[in-house]
């Protein structure tokens, strides 16, 4: 679906052309500074560089619905490290978090859940090969990427110890929004109220 937009012509607005009209994702981030994750975490930079061009813009709340079984650990590190360069506050709102996105969940300044949210953590997985001295390097590999996990949860505030993190990732753990606010991993339910003030006209 394509949405129509004022612009600038001879200092006066103007309808744009409907050829110049823009998706839904467009518009969201041009009038709302709402963005989406959405699907598999990869090493797709975009995320990354609509982040950085919004608060290039103004350091105003950037708002990510997250909607995603998880991905790529590294990818989703650089999206965390990401975060943490901005000016801007990401508020972060979890319709599906597994796995990966979880952590992006818990990484926002304010993080929000629907009431039917789902959010699930567990360890970080990979296909090991190669000889006995290939296995050691993979495993010391494994063993970092899940001390990242349990440092970052820690970080954006679960309320767990190390060790009990770590008992829990063991193997899928599974959550509604009531268990995972009270985890640490988000704050509130999303509400009405919080949506409408996001997009009112300014």
């Amino acid at each position: 679906m394509l949405y129509p937009r004022i612009g600038l012509v001879d200092g006066f607005e103007e309808l744009i052309n409907e050829n110049q009209c823009v998706g839904y994702k467009e518009h969201m981030a041009d009038a709302h500074r709402i963005l989406y994750l959405s699907g598999v975490i990869t090493g797709d930079m975009d995320n990354h560089n609509l982040l950085m061009t919004l608060d290039s813009l103004s350091h105003d709340p950037i708002k990510l619905f997250i909607t995603s079984p998880g991905g790529d650990i590294d990818a989703t590190f650089l999206l965390y490290d990401t975060f943490k360069l901005l000016g801007s506050p990401v508020i972060t709102v979890g319709r599906y978090c597994a796995s990966a996105a979880a952590i992006l969940l818990a990484a926002g300044s304010k993080r929000y859940l629907y009431p039917h949210s789902k959010v699930m953590l567990h360890l970080p997985a990979g296909q090991m090969g190669g000889d006995a001295r290939d296995w050691d390097i993979q495993h010391k590999q494994m063993t970092r990427y899940k001390d990242k996990i349990v440092e970052i949860l820690c970080e954006c505030g679960a309320k767990k110890k190390r060790e009990e993190i770590l008992e829990d990732i063991d193997r899928d753990y599974w959550m509604e929004p009531d268990e995972a606010i009270a985890y640490g991993l988000a704050d509130e339910l999303m509400n009405p109220k919080i949506w409408q003030s996001w997009i009112k006209e300014e």
